[in-house]
């Protein structure tokens, strides 16, 4: 009897231990989305604060960024799509940009970023 104890207890363990792998890649994706979330908050408070955006290009920016969030899930995959979503949602964010605020717009590239120039030189990609 004991030794059918023991044997169960076994199984459930080694089970248990073959299933984390996969409860851990499902997590993945949730992580991703949360790290890509976070990273779009932090880049459209920085527009707004550096471009100093009123609450209507506030609120027409949320509005882009929630059509484009929806456009790359729909193309997730095809880096040449969602290159093109990415920079029509560029666009549209210029569209409601005044000259000034479009001109200081055009000289934030995505490789000024701090982390990124850090990620390159470090060989990361």
């Amino acid at each position: 009897m004991k030794t059918s104890v023991k044997l169960v207890l076994t199984l459930i363990t080694l089970g248990l231990s073959a299933a984390s792998p996969y409860a851990q890649a499902a997590e993945k994706p949730a992580r991703a989305a949360q790290r890509v979330k976070a990273a779009t908050e932090e880049h459209d408070k920085m527009l707004t604060e550096k471009l100093k955006l009123t609450a209507e290009q506030q609120e027409k920016l949320a509005t882009i960024r929630k059509a484009q969030a929806e456009q790359l899930k729909a193309v997730r995959g095809d880096r040449t799509k969602m290159a093109d979503v990415l920079k029509t949602g560029r666009e549209q964010v210029r569209a409601i940009l005044t000259p000034e605020q479009q001109k200081e717009f055009d000289e934030i590239k995505p490789e000024a970023r701090p982390g990124r120039k850090a990620k390159k030189a470090g060989g990361e990609n």
